[in-house]
């Protein structure tokens, strides 16, 4: 399945790592390493945004590449169907065929649209500032925490399965309170550049990923 793609190599990191410190700096460089080599992928996931005065909650599905996203709205319905292309510092909303540019913007601080092409580039390429053990449901995990050098005061903290390694759960925080909570339902790779020094293992079925998902929600 094309979907595990990026997954695949870093399973046998798992099988054969002995949990020490050394081995789990290791984990986290081939996890960047196959995440940076992410060409194309389809994601969904809920956002939860903490505003100073409100709380907001989306669905968004994004259409992610490095250099060029698209997310889409899909709930609340309201707002169900405007999109937003996100490609370096620009953002240009679509609805009903009609694009506004809406000039350039901080992607963590002031757009929910940008949190999910920003915690892709954050696991590929972020700085890891922190990482650890941590539980989701019934999931165990690798936390990491990652700064972008654009991005000061902000961190990226995905949760990734320790058996699959699909991104549970994530929050973005800026100057140390948290904006924004993520979590995924949808993770996967349509194209990815071949791993350096992985060698393949049989892909995740589609069980296994939901079964991933489900455990870990609360």
């Amino acid at each position: 399945m094309r979907k595990a793609l990026l997954f695949a190599p870093m399973l046998m990191l798992l099988f054969t790592a002995c949990g020490g410190g050394g081995e789990e700096r290791d984990l986290t460089a081939d996890l960047q390493r196959q995440y940076a080599g992410v060409e194309a992928a389809v994601l969904e996931a809920g956002i939860t945004c903490h505003y100073d005065d409100e709380i907001r909650e989306y669905t968004l599905r994004c259409d992610y590449g490095p250099e060029k996203s698209t997310v889409t709205v899909l709930s609340p319905e309201n707002l169900a169907g405007i999109s937003a292309t996100v490609e370096r510092d620009t953002l240009t909303l679509s609805y009903d065929d009609i694009s506004l540019d809406a000039g350039s913007y901080s992607a963590a601080a002031v757009s929910p649209v940008a949190a999910l092409p920003r915690l892709m580039a954050a696991a590929g390429t972020g700085y890891p500032a922190e990482q650890s053990e941590e539980t989701v449901g019934e999931r165990e995990c690798l936390r990491l925490a990652c700064d972008l050098p654009d991005q000061e005061g902000t961190v990226y903290t995905t949760w990734f399965d320790k058996e699959t390694f699909l991104p549970l759960r994530s929050e973005i925080s800026v100057d140390g309170t948290m904006i924004f909570e993520v979590a995924w339902t949808r993770f996967e790779i349509t194209s990815a550049a071949p791993a350096e020094e992985a060698e393949p293992l049989p892909p995740f079925t589609e069980a296994e990923e939901a079964a991933a998902y489900a455990n870990a929600e609360e």
